[in-house]
């Protein structure tokens, strides 16, 4: 991103200054102007990119409910749609840390109970 320059003190008396700290004022204003107009060129973009990965997301999560009943890695699929979701959701990104966190969890209990000897 482009920095700003630092902003020029007037003099007490209220007179505008050198010119160039005129020339820096309206410089400033315009580079404000130029940076509202990029982001509102970019706002179309944004909105695309926001509705395309919603629609990725559900359908890996509607793959991954398919998958849960059918052969296949339906939670992988479940997590990822969630991840991908987060990306631009915030409530996603929550649910999907609080998943991952419970998936972890029960991996670990398995693995666990799976290297204790029989008796």
């Amino acid at each position: 991103m482009m920095e700003r320059p630092a902003p020029q003190k007037k003099p007490a008396d209220g007179t505008p200054g050198t010119p160039e700290q005129g020339a820096t004022e309206q410089g400033a204003a315009e580079q404000g102007a130029a940076e509202r107009g990029a982001a509102a060129r970019r706002a179309p973009v944004r909105l695309l990119r926001k509705v395309a990965v919603a629609i990725a997301g559900a359908a890996l999560i509607v793959a991954g409910v398919v998958m849960l009943v059918l052969p296949g890695p339906g939670v992988v699929a479940i997590l990822a749609g969630l991840g991908l979701l987060g990306t631009e959701f915030p409530t996603a990104r929550r649910i999907s840390t609080r998943l991952n966190g419970y998936a972890k969890t029960a991996w670990h209990k398995i693995r666990a109970a799976a290297a204790r000897p029989k008796a």
